[in-house]
């Protein structure tokens, strides 16, 4: 939170004793509220941008009781829903409000003794600050009594029993029978506690009995990559960024590497956020090259023994198990770090958190306030209980108004009804991307074996193209046409040939390429206007010149594909006694021979 004003639409801080806290997160407001150990009440003074006429004056309040309580401004929005989930059910400040909450900590019991004071105009602003002033000096009893040192903490061990809060808390039964709490925030590394620790498991740690928690970071584990990890093995990461050229993955918190596409796919159209989704564990081999760690997802054997993870708490499990990916915008620690995420079973894909429409918003701001209006006038009605007329308008009134509550209870239900909805859709949706993406993965990598499997069968790459050419012949020309367009017993390949017709991973892509050399050496190609065969020139210019070498063979283009992104074209030279001499396979934009 910062002091004084934080933007131009606050009022301006008061002089010394007038301060008051611009607040800057609403969790942490709720945190500090809730905390033992306050001496002085605090005034949360909610201000709604959108009616800046009914606001309340928070420097008047600040300056009336700024020696005696902790005043906070807050901005009626994110921060504000923060704030009241952090909160018990109806204790929270919003719109044009404010509320006194004690030191002594009674309205966690019971919240009606801390009332809401609302301003509803003008008039109702000023009345409000008047009513906040009164309440904080309503609060203030005694003077603030002496520090006290802070009592050691006892050692205790228990026994994991549940987690709770998306894995930001975990329940554990203390050896004499009482429970407590494991915090998140209070955990170093900052990742969810479910993926750390296991149900049924042993901690110990440092026992807060008024707080109820339990500190377990003496814990901690720094795992050593030279203790756990060899140059070619095969180990979980978490992929934390991914853009089109790199993707970052994580071994374990501090130990991060940015791993270019060049390492995930050996297809050069490939890009690294095709193949790899932000918070998805992922396979990858470890590799140690002149002294670095490099990280690769090629050459990945689908049987490949998968080394287990490092745990990050001593006694814990395993931080990553392959199937458990990350939750997108989940729990961030107190370093900052997001390193959250959502059990299930394998392969299952997490959507990230919905946000509330603005719409929802303003439903639940109305619902709240016609709440509030209607514990009001039951006040009214009960102190009001011999006022005849007055008590029959009253209750007409509040019968009126519980109408209006039920009408937005319907549309708030409506509204949560879209929003689960919405949610069930992103989920099935990110559970599809992730499944293709591992797909793609999968398939890139049989083909290249395919690929190492068949050339391992010849001495040389040409003599394995010369094979695949005789099998394409034997598959595109019908048997009655075979004499009319034999297969030439001579023609020759360049020195980049076979490299450019098996560079691409893509399911299909060399068949065709085939199919369309085969054409080019029966003389087919001329005949097809699919193949667009024409002379390969030396610009762009309509008249420029046939590229043409010394020994006075000339370089055509044939299509292989047409009508897709890339679409592949094949380069070849017709030689002076009229032989062919493939030279290269290239995409569409190439133009070099």
């Amino acid at each position: 939170m910062s002091r004084g004003p934080g933007n131009r639409d606050h009022p301006k801080r008061g002089h010394a004793g007038g301060a008051y806290e611009v607040v800057a997160s609403g969790e942490q407001l709720a945190r500090t509220l809730m905390s033992t150990g306050r001496t002085r009440p605090a005034a949360v003074v909610a201000w709604h941008p959108g009616t800046p006429g009914n606001r309340i004056d928070v420097g008047r309040i600040a300056r009336e009781v700024g020696d005696l309580a902790d005043v906070y401004y807050l901005e009626n929005g994110p921060e504000t829903f923060r704030f009241a989930d952090a909160l018990p059910a109806g204790a929270h400040v919003y719109g044009n409000a404010a509320r006194v909450y004690s030191a002594d900590l009674d309205w966690l019991r019971d919240v009606y003794r801390s009332p809401l004071r609302m301003a509803q105009g003008p008039g109702g602003a000023a009345a409000a600050a008047e009513r906040i002033i009164e309440d904080v000096l309503s609060r203030v009893t005694a003077a603030p009594p002496a520090a006290v040192q802070p009592k050691p903490l006892d050692v205790m061990s228990g026994v994991v029993k549940a987690f709770a809060s998306a894995g930001s808390r975990a329940i554990v039964e203390l050896a004499g029978g009482q429970s407590c709490s494991i915090q998140l925030e209070r955990v170093t590394p900052p990742v969810r506690l479910d993926w750390m620790l296991a149900v049924g498991q042993a901690v110990s740690g440092l026992y807060d009995p008024a707080a109820g928690t339990l500190d377990i970071r003496a814990l901690k584990v720094l795992p050593r990559l030279t203790d756990i990890y060899a140059s070619g093995d095969l180990v979980l990461a978490l992929a934390e960024e991914v853009t089109p050229k790199a993707a970052t993955l994580t071994l374990f918190p501090g130990s991060s590497w940015s791993v270019p596409v060049e390492r995930i796919s050996s297809n050069p159209l490939d890009t690294a956020d095709s193949l790899v989704t932000e918070g998805e564990v992922v396979v990858v081999r470890f590799l140690r090259e002149k002294g670095a760690v490099v990280l690769s997802l090629i050459d990945v054997d689908d049987d490949g023994e998968v080394l287990v993870s490092p745990e990050l708490l001593r006694g814990g499990t395993p931080w990553l198990q392959a199937g458990r990916h990350l939750l997108e915008g989940a729990v961030t620690g107190a370093e900052g770090t997001s390193l959250a995420g959502e059990e299930g079973p394998p392969a299952a894909a997490v959507s990230a958190p919905v946000t509330p429409s603005p719409a929802l918003i303003s439903v639940q701001l109305s619902l709240a306030t016609e709440k509030a209006e209607v514990v009001r006038l039951q006040e009214l009605v009960k102190a009001g209980s011999g006022a005849g007329p007055e008590l029959l308008r009253l209750e007409r009134e509040l019968a009126a108004l519980q109408g209006e509550l039920g009408l937005e209870r319907r549309h708030a239900a409506a509204a949560d009804g879209l929003l689960a909805g919405m949610a069930a859709r992103n989920a099935k949706q990110a559970e599809d991307l992730r499944t293709l993406r591992a797909r793609n993965r999968e398939m890139q990598q049989a083909l290249k074996r395919s690929r190492d499997d068949a050339t391992e069968a010849f001495e040389t790459a040409d003599e394995r193209v010369r094979h695949d050419i005789y099998l394409a012949w034997v598959r595109t020309v019908p048997g009655e046409d075979k004499a009319r367009f034999p297969l030439p017993g001579t023609f020759s390949m360049g020195p980049a040939f076979a490299a450019s017709l098996y560079s691409r991973t893509e399911q299909g892509s060399v068949p065709k390429a085939l199919k369309a050399v085969v054409e080019v050496l029966t003389g087919l190609a001329e005949r097809s206007s699919a193949r667009e065969v024409h002379p390969l020139r030396a610009n762009d210019g309509g008249d420029a010149p046939q590229l043409q070498r010394e020994d006075g063979a000339r370089c055509f283009r044939a299509s292989i594909e047409r009508g897709v992104a890339s679409a592949r074209r094949l380069h070849y030279w017709r030689t002076a006694d009229g032989g062919v001499e493939l030279s290269r396979v290239v995409v569409h934009d190439d133009f070099k021979p």
